[in-house]
C-alpha cells in the first residue's frame, strides 16, 4: 500500500522463474536492450543474469567483484566479496583480454580505473538499471540499498527505468528500525560501522519508473 502511494509498481513472484518472467515483460514493455546492475544476491539464486542473456539483453554487473567474475564466466564465490578467490595479476589478465588494458598490468589503482571508465560507459548507455534491496520499510513504503562502491546509485539514477528485486525477508516494520539493520548488516558483511553509501529509495524520479 504504501510503496503503491509512492508510484511504485509493486509485482508478487513465488517462484524464481515467476520472477525472472516478471523482470523480463517489465524489461521488454519499455523495449530495454542494455541493462546495468548492482549486486544482488536473489537475482543470483535465481539466475536472472543468464535468463535474459538468453533473451538477447546485454546484462553488465557494475559491482566490480561481480564485473570480475561475470567477466571470466564465473558464479561469485562469496556473498560480501565475489572475487576474493581471484589474484591481480589474474584481473589483470581478464581485463588486458576484455577492456583491452596493458598486458601484465597487475596494480589494483590502474585497473580499478579502467574498470570505472568501462563501466561509466556501460551506466550512459544504459535503459534500466536492477537492484537488489537490503531493508524496505513498511511504514513508508520505500527501500534501502546499501553499496561502498556507489554503483547503486548511478546504476538507479541514469536510466529511466529502475526495477528493484527483493525477497520477502528484507521487510521492516518501521524507519526507525533501520538504525539496528544497517549496523547490524555492515558489522556482519564487512566488520564496517556502516556502509559506505546507505541509499533511500522513496518511489519514480518525474518522468521515470
Amino acid at each position: 500500500q504504501q510503496a503503491s502511494r509512492r508510484g511504485i509498481h509493486v509485482h508478487w513472484a513465488h517462484t524464481a522463474e515467476q520472477h525472472n518472467q516478471i523482470v523480463l515483460d517489465i524489461l521488454n514493455h519499455h523495449n530495454v536492450r542494455r541493462v546495468v546492475k548492482s549486486k544482488s544476491m536473489l537475482t543470483e539464486e535465481c539466475h536472472l543474469n543468464p535468463f535474459l542473456e538468453q533473451q538477447g539483453l546485454e546484462v553488465v554487473d557494475t559491482d566490480l567483484g561481480e564485473r570480475i567474475v561475470q567477466l571470466r564466466r564465473e558464479p561469485p564465490s562469496h556473498i560480501v566479496l565475489p572475487a576474493i578467490h581471484i589474484k591481480k595479476q589474474e584481473v589483470g589478465e581478464t581485463f588486458h583480454e576484455h577492456l583491452g588494458t596493458d598486458e601484465g598490468a597487475a596494480d589494483p589503482t590502474y585497473l580499478t580505473e579502467a574498470a570505472r571508465a568501462h563501466l561509466r560507459s556501460k551506466f550512459l548507455a544504459a535503459d534500466a538499471g536492477i537492484t537488489g534491496v537490503n531493508f524496505a520499510v513498511a511504514e513508508t513504503g520505500g527501500f534501502v540499498v546499501c553499496t561502498n562502491e556507489g554503483n547503486a546509485d548511478i546504476g538507479i539514477s541514469l536510466p529511466k527505468l529502475h526495477i528493484a528485486c527483493m525477497g520477502i525477508e528484507k521487510l521492516i516494520p518501521r524507519a526507525e528500525d533501520l538504525a539496528v539493520f544497517t549496523r547490524l548488516l555492515a558489522r556482519n558483511a564487512t566488520g564496517q560501522p556502516i556502509t559506505t553509501y546507505t541509499s533511500h529509495c522513496h518511489g519514480p524520479p518525474p518522468g521515470g519508473e
